[in-house]
């Protein structure tokens, strides 16, 4: 069954239930601060990061970065940037992925349809969702949303700054 809200309102509702589910984490460091309980589950400590103290990774090929936002058991919240011309290869994610344009536009593709991104653009991605994305003549910017935070770990291999 499709649901007949709109993206942004699934996203706002993503948000709030994540903020409200989830002691979102720092991203001081790209491992949550945690203790264990006694015999029991890690439980994440609750933290507030500015931007400019957010730690940022570059992608191998140098043409973008991640800001990791926050980390929790449940979801991942990253600032991502794109130079302009770049690309995202095709691939497929485990969980939902959220991505909200703020700046930039390009040609996302998901599961075989193209869509036209531009600021203000809020993109859903089914979990194992095939996509890709062809970004413009503008560098991108965009908040990127993982319902669960195995996929942001494909980001541990780029480069610290």
């Amino acid at each position: 069954m499709r649901s007949s809200m709109s993206p942004a309102a699934m996203f706002s509702m993503f948000l709030l239930g994540a903020c409200s589910s989830v002691a979102l984490q720092s991203a001081a460091s790209t491992e949550p601060a945690a203790e264990r309980e006694p015999s029991g589950p890690v439980v994440l400590q609750p933290t507030v990061v500015p931007l400019a103290d957010a730690p940022r990774q570059l992608a191998p090929n140098g043409k973008g970065s991640i800001q990791h936002l926050a980390r929790g058991h449940n979801a991942y919240v990253g600032r991502l940037r794109m130079d302009a011309g770049g690309a995202v290869p095709v691939h497929r994610d485990p969980t939902e992925e959220y991505i909200h344009v703020l700046e930039g536009s390009g040609t996302m593709m998901i599961d075989g349809q193209s869509y036209a991104v531009t600021p203000g653009t809020t993109i859903f991605m089914p979990a194992n969702a095939e996509v890709s994305y062809q970004n413009g003549d503008a560098e991108m910017v965009a908040i990127q949303v993982f319902a669960g935070p195995e996929p942001a770990a494909k980001y541990d291999a780029w480069t610290s700054e």
